[in-house]
């Protein structure tokens, strides 16, 4: 057997590269077509629509986003802590986390209402009574429901007006600095509280599937860029330091990008605490109510 011609090979190199040169676009293309299309970033969210029952005490709301979309909360009145011959109470918008909807959520946020705190929860599109989209959901539609969510709360003649505060967790951390940055100094809300918030979505992807999530999902409505823009108002952050799903680099670089903003921020580490149990524990419930009280009310 002989070698083939000199030119015989040079062509089947050049043939290699060309096909491996199409190969590359394709997986640049694919690659490009995954970010847009958020193929990948659908599977972030978790959204549950099991029936449940509506509790005693508490409102249910509807109310609808810019997109005419209709959405479901529920108001709970202060149960405690507010005289109403001082006027309308100051009032919480909770931006839930990922996995379930309101009834699974409302144990970390209703305590306020024992605080004298109106508290407002709702769900996003697509999770428990609110319209459901289907599951391609995108980190600005989470933004869009909740600015929607402030503005009906905002919208309410039983609430102080001046005294409004927004409290997200984990995910929905994210999406409350996002939503906040967006609106004007001197607008609701007045003070912001965050658990547990992840610092960008590649960052806290990439801790369990390595390298993919870098070149799969985009960038955009980070943390550690839009806390930046939250303006003059008061910002705290809430984490546990056994947290296995947000790990605590994420809220160190947050609060980092805050200080060197110049925003006016406290971040309140807790010793052994993990993700969903952290604002079950009394100690962190006391740090976010007091907060909220110097805050909101001033008292």
């Amino acid at each position: 057997m002989t070698d083939a011609p000199p030119d015989a090979k040079r062509r089947k190199r050049r043939g290699v590269v060309r096909r491996l040169s199409v190969l590359a676009l394709l997986l640049v293309v694919g690659v490009v077509f995954v970010q847009f299309a958020g193929c990948a970033e659908s599977l972030f969210f978790w959204p549950d629509r099991t029936a449940f029952a509506t509790p005693a005490g508490v409102e249910d709301v509807e109310f609808t986003n810019a997109e005419g979309l209709t959405l479901h909360g529920w108001f709970i009145p202060p149960r405690r802590g507010h005289d109403p011959s001082d006027g309308p109470p100051p009032a919480v918008l909770h931006v839930h986390g990922n996995a379930g909807g309101i009834p699974s959520h409302i144990d970390f946020c209703d305590f306020l209402a024992d605080e004298g705190f109106a508290v407002f929860i709702f769900d996003y599109r697509s999770y428990g009574r609110s319209q459901d989209v289907g599951r391609q959901l995108r980190r600005e539609h989470l933004i869009a429901d909740a600015d929607a969510a402030l503005d009906a709360l905002m919208a309410r003649d039983d609430i102080d007006h001046d005294r409004v505060g927004v409290f997200g967790f984990s995910i929905g951390s994210v999406t409350t600095l996002a939503m906040v940055a967006e609106r004007p100094d001197g607008e609701a809300p007045r003070s912001v509280v965050v658990g547990a918030p992840f610092s960008t979505w590649r960052s806290v992807a990439s801790d369990f599937v390595p390298i993919a999530p870098r070149l799969l999902l985009r960038t955009g409505a980070d943390a550690v860029e839009t806390v930046t823009r939250i303006g003059d108002r008061p910002l705290l952050i809430v984490h546990g330091t056994a947290d296995p799903v947000v790990r605590p680099y994420h809220t160190e670089r947050i609060e980092q990008a805050a200080r060197d903003a110049g925003i006016d921020v406290q971040r309140v580490t807790f010793e052994g605490r993990e993700h969903n149990d952290l604002l079950l524990d009394p100690e962190v419930r006391g740090v976010v109510a007091a907060f909220l009280h110097e805050t909101l009310d001033g008292s």
